[in-house]
């Protein structure tokens, strides 16, 4: 019995210190630290608080989902708490004051990497105390009431300069005591913020309420476009605005996200761009909506590949070709012009050029050809010819520019012009010994085979001035027969121009555009003469057999002072399927010297009738048949 007894005792003794151990194991751990969260957010209720000159104790709350902490450097303002977490009213005290002057301090609330400033004011003791000592009021303006504390006499006054917009409501009055002022305030119709006052007057002293009222809703950015190299980067766009608003993208897209936002009084608006490894340019459509409203705004971000030149380049030398063409580039991103005196063509290009985000403008005095630009597709400007050359005294030498480009060979797989293309020639000379020339060897546009649209103006322009008693005219454009190299143009998005004064004179028809369907803005030719006969060799409007539309006006104008213009023009042939004009039919004739009356100098003398307009259902404007001369017989045989 006595082992059975011992025995159970040890039993018992081991289950309870077992039992000790296992409660121990189960103890609570000491709470963990309070994990900060992701995105900390934090607010308070109050941005100031005031008291008068007897102190006392307001209240504002902290809203946040982190904990938090309360700076106060001033001895004579007090806070119940000074750190804690999420939401809670906080009471601030202050003590009585007897200085003559106010006196402010902040409190500083930080949750994270959130801060936010709470200011507090104290009044003296003779005081005038309004509730807020500012206001924030919506553009479209309204009701506004004031409360004052004050202990004596005072007035209300509203400064001349706000006070069409700030205007006391009629049942306001002034008196002494605790007294709520109301204040109308009218729309704000600008789209500029506007400040005005309101001061509390007495005899010694005044307070004065400061009235912010926002500016008419917008939203706008500060630049729509970007174009960005292949590689990484990051942009940070500008967006003035004081409402609330979206951001969309035209398509989705993976190469473009916003990574950060900051709003001030100019939002900034960082996107991350990723690297393009592609070899196809892209882009998309940013847009920037206002949530509850219609306005808009829209942000282009371009892409281009690998092998892109950002900014515009001047080529005036051989070595700046060669230089080019060492980079690899195939993409200009900018306006191009090739300059000087010394290219006479552009073979060190080696044909890489693809195409030119920009204008291609073309000034060299001694180019013959385009040869090395035989891979650009695309210029989304304006191709531009200058030419112009001139002799100013008799010690001069002859002055020429482009005299022996022949074509625009080398340009064989140019396919579309954004903008406009023109051509401008022009050559003049003061003196009767000299003379001056500007393309006066280009005969045709060949090389320009594939060449499909015109999104712009197509204008031909030539001119020379000449005295009168040169035995060396100057010369423009005098060898350009025909369209000839345009065989694929088939829309031209503006006016098709085609202007002479004093040149042109091979020109005799319109042959080359036999695919030209449609002119979206005017369709002119004007011929000037002074000295010497403009577009004497042409003939009809043979070539564009297949035009249907004219937007614009359709304008035939000669004018002459002492030589003949447009002589040869017999009739409107070869316009067989024009259909409308949209705007007026214009054929006018004019003159300006009286010094002879010599059949040579009349003027659209050959034009017989309007052959040719047979297709003609609709012209917008006036239909004019004009000679406006006096001692010359201009379209005589009409």
């Amino acid at each position: 019995m006595m082992k059975k007894f011992l025995y159970g005792v040890l039993c018992l003794a081991l289950l309870v210190g077992c039992g000790k151990d296992k409660e121990k194991d189960f103890e609570p751990d000491e709470p963990d630290t309070p994990v900060t969260p992701t995105v900390v957010t934090l607010e308070l209720s109050d941005a100031d608080l005031i008291f008068d000159a007897e102190g006392g104790q307001k209240t504002f709350t902290i809203t946040s989902n982190a904990e938090w902490t309360i700076t106060n450097e001033s001895d004579w303002c007090t806070t119940d708490v000074a750190s804690g977490s999420g939401n809670r009213t906080v009471t601030v005290r202050t003590q009585t004051y007897n200085a003559l002057e106010d006196r402010n301090m902040n409190l500083t609330v930080k949750a994270g990497d959130k801060t936010q400033v709470l200011t507090v004011t104290q009044k003296y003791g003779n005081a005038i105390v309004p509730d807020k000592a500012k206001f924030e009021v919506a553009q479209g303006g309204g009701d506004l009431a004031i409360r004052v504390r004050s202990n004596m006499t005072y007035e209300v006054t509203i400064p001349e300069f706000c006070s069409s917009w700030i205007q006391p409501a009629p049942e306001t009055r002034a008196e002494i005591s605790d007294t709520t002022y109301r204040f109308i305030i009218a729309k704000n119709e600008s789209k500029d913020s506007r400040m005005g006052f309101i001061i509390f007057t007495s005899a010694s002293l005044s307070d004065t309420v400061r009235i912010f009222q926002a500016e008419k809703d917008q939203l706008m950015l500060t630049k729509k476009e970007y174009n960005l190299l292949a590689k990484d980067t990051t942009i940070t766009i500008e967006l003035r605005t004081n409402i609330d608003y979206d951001i969309l993208f035209s398509e989705l897209v993976d190469w473009l996200e916003v990574v950060q936002t900051r709003a001030v009084r100019t939002d900034r608006i960082v996107f991350r761009v990723m690297g393009n490894t592609s070899n196809v340019s892209r882009g998309v459509k940013v847009i920037f909506k206002d949530k509850n409203g219609a306005l808009a705004d829209t942000l282009q971000v371009r892409q281009f590949t690998k092998g892109t030149h950002l900014g515009g380049i001047v080529f005036k030398t051989k070595q700046d070709l060669i230089d080019f063409h060492a980079t690899g580039n195939t993409v200009i991103v900018g306006n191009v012009t090739m300059g000087g005196t010394e290219l006479k063509n552009l073979q060190e290009l080696g044909d890489l050029l693809v195409e030119i985000d920009g204008d291609l403008s073309l000034e060299c005095d001694a180019l013959e050809s385009l040869e090395g630009l035989g891979g650009l597709k695309q210029i989304t400007g304006s191709l531009v010819v200058t030419a112009s050359s001139s002799v100013f005294s008799s010690s001069s030498a002859h002055a020429y520019s482009m005299r022996a480009l022949t074509s625009f060979t080398g340009l064989t797989n140019l396919k579309s012009i954004g903008k406009n293309f023109i051509i401008t020639a022009s050559a003049s000379s003061s003196t009767s010994y000299f003379s001056s020339s500007s393309l006066d060897s280009l005969k045709s546009f060949e090389g320009l085979e594939n060449l499909e649209s015109i999104g712009g103006n197509f204008v031909v322009s030539a001119s020379s001035n000449n005295p009168s008693s040169s035995s060396n005219p100057s010369s423009s454009l005098i060898s350009l027969e025909s369209f000839n190299g345009l065989g694929k143009l088939k829309s031209i998005g503006g006016d098709f121009k085609v202007y002479a004064s004093n040149s042109l004179n091979a020109l005799q028809s319109f042959a080359g555009l036999e695919s030209l369907e449609s002119i979206g803005g005017s369709f002119k030719v004007a011929s000037s003469s002074f000295s010497y006969s403009s577009l004497k060799a042409l003939k009809s409007f043979s070539g564009l057999s297949k035009l249907k539309s004219i937007g614009g006006d359709f304008e035939v104008i000669s004018s002459f002072s002492s030589n003949s213009s447009l002589s040869s023009l017999e009739s409107f042939a070869g316009l067989e399927s024009l259909e409308s004009i949209g705007g007026s039919f214009k054929v006018i004739s004019s003159s300006y010297s009286s010094s002879n009356s010599l059949e040579s100098l009349k003027s659209l003398k050959s034009l017989k009738s309007f052959e040719g307009l047979s297709k003609l259902k609709s012209i917008g404007g006036d239909f004019e048949v004009n000679a406006n001369d006096s001692y010359y017989s201009s379209f005589s045989s009409l």
